[in-house]
């Protein structure tokens, strides 16, 4: 499984979603990628929130530097 793509929350807030059940390798994936991106950025890893939204899926949301987001 591939890391999907980041999609914009708001305007400094991403998230990349994971369906539920997902392998933990995908999910060790997905936080990796997001921990690079913060690293990146200049930020902790901490900054980072992961969460089940209403659909059911696996979140990760962060906040990003507006200049960053593509």
């Amino acid at each position: 499984m591939s890391v999907p793509s980041r999609f914009l929350v708001h305007e400094t807030r991403a998230a990349r979603a994971l369906p539920i059940p997902v392998p933990l390798p995908a999910v060790a994936e997905v936080l990796d990628t997001v921990r690079a991106e913060l690293r990146a950025a200049g930020r902790p890893a901490s900054d980072a929130a992961l969460s089940v939204d209403e659909q059911g899926q696996l979140v990760v949301a962060y906040v990003l530097d507006p200049r960053d987001v593509r």
